[in-house]
């Protein structure tokens, strides 16, 4: 076979020098190649040592990088203001960042390792041991509030924060807000409204006793008048002394009542019970609505609370002679944990589906001032009210709920 019919020898490139090398090949023997493959085999490598050093570059790069992110996160998730612990499947505590440690009062080397409901209170161990098993199961971002008791018999009042999906190994991520400033600022907040609320209290016992002594006393005096003034008149003037007197009787009766509701006297002398059924026979001769009070004990509370579910229950049974349409209603006490319940219930025609508006949600029925002043006033002692239709889906039924005491409550 001549030159010419020759076959050109292909030429390799350097990546397939080398992959032959990598994969077992024979050694590439220099002698064999000629100059221009030298030359191509000598250019590639220096493109391939180029290339290399970018990538090289590159990879140092973005090593530095990732080092300075973990180096922010950890001074991120160290300095946090919020305290951040993660929980094993058994609800250890595996790490925990210094506000956390700071929070527990521990070194976060005696934080490691404890199991986090060595730190809850009993009271609350209950409601942790459920939150951490639906935590467990996964699911949305839960929150909670706990009271801790730590290693120094002090308290702290904490609301945890959890996504709620745990990693690969069923750990658990927390963030964990101290509240025990705001809930101290929101106790002396209802402690000023509790006072604020003794003074008016006050105020009112002051103007029922002048309304039933000065007032009552004048009614008397004008009605011993009246009946020396029909005795020395002659004349058919009997019907127009009866009317006179009539009125007369009904001013003072009235005049009773008011200041009966100003300040009951029941309500020190007996109790809330008491007074609520006095409260129901007054609301009937007063607007007919027939009220029915269910059976239960006396409780023992102090006179803010006292007097504030009195005053809630005539609101709200007044709104039902307004504006339900409806001759009775159903007024039930209870105490349900810390919070003592009043419930107020009617089958008439109800406040309207959407009942968490501002103006209370009325639609059948019309709002008022007076449940706006009354919700005020409970937010303002740590209460709420909540309006729903009735037990049969019929009519409304508004339940008021205030804070117990320590010691309120319980039967007197």
């Amino acid at each position: 076979m001549s030159e010419t019919t020759r076959k050109p020898r292909r030429t390799r490139s350097i990546r397939e020098l080398a992959e032959s090398k990598l994969a077992g090949g024979a050694a590439v023997d220099l002698e064999k190649l000629t100059p221009d493959e030298i030359r191509r085999f000598v250019h590639e490598l220096e493109v391939h040592r180029i290339e290399l050093e970018i990538q090289n570059r590159e990879l140092e790069e973005a090593q530095l990088e990732a080092e300075s992110s973990r180096e922010r996160y950890r001074q991120l998730y160290e300095s946090a203001p919020i305290g951040y612990l993660t929980l094993d499947p058994e609800g250890v505590i595996v790490t925990a960042n210094l506000s956390a440690a700071e929070l527990l009062r521990l070194p976060r080397a005696q934080v490691l390792g404890r199991k986090l409901s060595s730190f809850v209170a009993a009271g609350h161990q209950d409601r942790w041991h459920f939150a951490r098993r639906a935590l467990a199961d996964g699911g949305e971002r839960r929150s909670l509030e706990l009271a801790l008791l730590l290693d120094d018999d002090s308290t702290r009042d904490v609301a945890l924060t959890a996504s709620g999906q745990p990693d690969a190994a069923g750990r658990i991520n927390l963030g964990v807000l101290d509240l025990t400033e705001l809930r101290g600022v929101e106790r002396a907040l209802r402690e000023a409204a509790a006072a604020g609320s003794l003074v008016e209290q006050q105020e009112r016992s002051k103007l029922a006793a002048d309304l039933h002594d000065s007032v009552g006393q004048l009614l008397s005096l004008v009605s011993i008048k009246l009946r020396a003034l029909e005795c020395s008149v002659t004349g058919d003037w009997s019907h127009s002394f009866a009317e006179l007197s009539e009125l007369l009787v009904e001013a003072r009766n009235r005049i009773n009542s008011l200041s009966f509701q100003l300040s009951p006297p029941l309500l020190d002398d007996v109790g809330l019970v008491a007074a609520t059924r006095w409260l129901a026979e007054d609301i009937e001769r007063s607007f007919g609505l027939a009220v029915t009070v269910e059976e239960s004990p006396e409780l023992s509370l102090n006179e803010v609370t006292r007097v504030t579910l009195f005053r809630a229950i005539r609101e709200l049974l007044i709104n039902v002679t307004k504006h339900a349409g409806v001759g009775t209603a159903r007024v039930r006490l209870w105490r349900d944990g810390v919070q003592m319940r009043v419930a107020v219930e009617d089958s008439g025609v109800g406040f309207g589906r959407d009942a968490s508006q501002s103006t209370f949600g009325r639609k059948a029925r019309p709002g008022g001032f007076g449940l706006l002043a009354l919700r005020e006033r409970l937010l303002g002692l740590g209460g709420t009210l909540a309006i729903g239709p009735g037990p049969d889906g019929v009519g409304s039924r508004v339940v008021v709920s205030l804070p117990c005491a320590v010691g309120e409550g319980v039967p007197s």
